[in-house]
């Protein structure tokens, strides 16, 4: 009870600790937005700001200056009516409107009895609309084209729209509607808050589940552990989506709520797909490596959980599909990566059919210049395919020894015993030894001295090799009895016993080392001398023995090659 508690209160400190910049900057925020309202309370109008016509975006497609385009009029940030125009004239035309309406609308709001004329006048049988006697705009037949009537009915409309939008552009800049819109600022900053303290507390709540499953259910291979780490990566990127989603809306709510703002939520609505598009790619495509790892890793999982691939019957088969997820997972990131390429220029308008011809032919050219690249690739997949080797075994090739750290379809790379990272072009695996594919197995040697009991010595290595087969600690990683094959040889120095030992891969050079240990304290205890340096000199009938010189064994120059098979 006493832990849970202490981890509770770790875990509400880890928390507080993340939390404490933003809700400082909420604090923040709630202070200035009561301070406005109390401004704009106590008066009758907030100062007006500069005038923000000209940065308006206008909202047209990429066109020919042949042809014709159409764009909102807006004021405050709200779109109004449209315009059409060439489209070499259509920003100009809407940011003239956008200026003319905006100085009507600041006198409007600063005269003492605020009134409406609005007036159409005809200029060469177009209609002009002058408001308190100030020029707003001419509607052209292109607009009322747009709108499917004529410049006169056209004209007829806007009279009643302009007129309410200044009157709404003027109610908006009232002290009343000013605190109501403050209010509403506050419930929204409010609702951000909770939001995003809702969204941290879930993925803390998430964290604290993954651990203990994780705890629980440790993952029983790499594969489980990789797909793991996928999903906590996708999942985390969630939750910071999320949080930015919740700030930047509310944000842009509230920037939506006041008239001397309004108009950047207008800017950053209509700029954002333009410059959050190769992010936003970016994005995607992280995404879906990530979603395609998960895939993979979940289909191999699948079938280790549904005991196809279980490590007891058939751990190379698990091996070998694990070895082959590496290189599918490669594959499919160069893919997605050039698929986002093309998608990326695409959304700049680059027409791809020229590059996509151009990379057949760049690709044909490169084909025949790079003939050791291709025979890379056939090799690597034949050696995939036939089993060869796999991510962790341990093989020879030629004169480079060590374990299997990665395979593509190009290059196998090698980890040997002093630790060194050794590359291979897979074109070069010409003969390869594989030391742990599927079983290993111990040839041990053990040098015995011509004065030995040999009877003595078979049988004692027989039964210390029965007493290994059988402990604890080796029945699952020693596969069979260990076979004694006998009196192997008569050497210079001795008689040598030799021993076959069979284990689980990568566990020969365990099981012979525990072996020989054994067998030494055994000969000890039974008095059986192994074979010793020694010397004999006959001078005619007769013999002459010269002592072996004292020394312990191994001697001190001993060196020892790895190697399968070895001598005591």
């Amino acid at each position: 009870m006493k832990r849970s508690r202490t981890r509770w209160r770790r875990s509400l400190q880890v928390k507080a600790k993340h939390l404490w910049v933003k809700w400082l900057a909420c604090m923040m925020l709630l202070l200035v937005l009561i301070s406005g309202l109390h401004i704009v309370s106590a008066s009758a109008q907030l100062p007006n700001p500069a005038d923000f016509t000209d940065p308006l975006p206008i909202f047209k497609s990429t066109l020919s200056q042949d042809e014709i385009g159409s764009g909102w009029v807006r004021l405050d940030g709200r779109p109004i009516f449209r315009v059409a125009a060439p489209a070499s004239d259509l920003s100009q035309r809407v940011q003239d409107i956008q200026r003319n309406l905006a100085g009507v609308s600041r006198a409007y709001r600063e005269s003492t009895t605020p009134e409406i004329n609005l007036e159409l006048r005809g200029v060469a049988d177009l209609p002009t609309i002058y408001i308190n006697d100030r020029y707003v705009m001419t509607v052209t037949h292109l607009d009322a084209q747009l709108e499917m009537t004529t410049p006169m009915a056209h004209a007829e409309r806007l009279r009643d729209t302009i007129p309410r939008a200044l009157r709404e552009s003027a109610r908006e800049r009232q002290s009343s509607a000013l605190a109501d819109q403050s209010k509403w600022a506050i419930a929204l900053l409010l609702g951000m808050c909770v939001s995003s303290f809702g969204i941290s507390v879930a993925q803390h709540q998430w964290r604290s589940r993954r651990r203990a499953a994780a705890s629980q259910s440790p993952s029983t291979s790499h594969i489980s552990q990789r797909r793991r780490e996928d999903l906590s990566a996708i999942q985390t990127l969630a939750f910071q989506l999320s949080q930015a989603l919740v700030w930047s809306a509310g944000v842009l709510l509230i920037l939506r709520l006041f008239p001397q703002t309004r108009w950047i939520q207008v800017w950053v609505l209509t700029h954002l797909p333009t410059y959050l598009s190769m992010p936003l790619i970016g994005l995607g495509i992280y995404i879906s490596i990530r979603l395609s790892f998960v895939t993979i890793d979940w289909f191999i999982d699948t079938l280790v959980d549904g005991g196809l691939l279980t490590p007891s019957r058939n751990q190379r088969l698990q091996q070998r599909v694990s070895t082959i997820s590496r290189v599918v997972k490669g594959v499919t990131v160069l893919l997605l990566v050039l698929i986002g390429i093309f998608i990326m220029l695409i959304n700049i308008g680059v027409d791809i059919a020229p590059l996509i011809a151009g990379a057949g032919l760049i690709g044909v050219a490169i084909s025949l210049a790079s003939q050791n690249l291709i025979r890379d690739a056939i090799n690597g997949f034949l050696i995939l395919v036939e089993d060869q080797y796999a991510v962790g075994d341990v093989i020879v090739v030629d004169a480079v020894f060590g374990m299997v750290e990665n395979i593509t379809l190009r290059i196998t790379q090698l980890r040997d015993p002093e630790e060194r990272l050794i590359t291979i072009p897979n074109s070069e695996v010409k003969v390869v030894s594989n030391l742990s594919s599927r079983h290993s197995q111990a040839d041990i040697r053990i040098p015995v001295a011509y004065s030995a009991d040999i009877d003595q010595a078979l049988a004692i290595v027989r039964q210390v090799g029965e007493e290994l087969a059988l402990d604890e600690e080796w029945i699952g990683r020693i596969l069979a009895k260990p076979l004694t094959l006998g009196l192997d040889e008569f050497g210079d120095r001795g008689m040598v016993i030799r021993v076959w030992i069979r284990t689980q891969p990568l566990e020969q050079w365990n099981a012979a080392r525990e072996y020989r240990r054994r067998i030494k304290v055994a000969f000890d205890r039974a008095k059986i001398p192994l074979m010793l340096s020694q010397q004999e000199l006959w001078l005619h009938d007769t013999e002459v023995a010269i002592a072996p010189p004292s020394m312990t064994y191994p001697p001190s120059d001993a060196t020892h090659t790895p190697s399968a098979e070895s001598t005591i």
